[in-house]
């Protein structure tokens, strides 16, 4: 009686395919579940996201001063 081994398979003849596919798979699923979670928090993360955007050009724009008075 043979055994049936994972080399025996077509798929796992090329694995690093193999666990690209299921990987990719994976991120698929997790990201879509994901977005579902994160619906109800849409407003809070919006938000956030338009703070952080505030505080960066806010911060760039500062740097950007201190560059202009330190070259005079």
């Amino acid at each position: 009686m043979t055994q049936l081994s994972l080399s025996d398979l077509s798929l796992a003849g090329d694995r690093s395919t193999l666990y690209l596919a299921l990987a990719g798979i994976c991120l698929i699923i997790g990201l879509r579940y994901l977005k579902r979670a994160l619906e109800p928090f849409g407003a809070v993360l919006e938000a956030a996201a338009a703070a952080a955007i505030v505080a960066f050009a806010l911060g760039v724009g500062l740097i950007l001063l201190l560059a202009a008075i330190a070259v005079r």
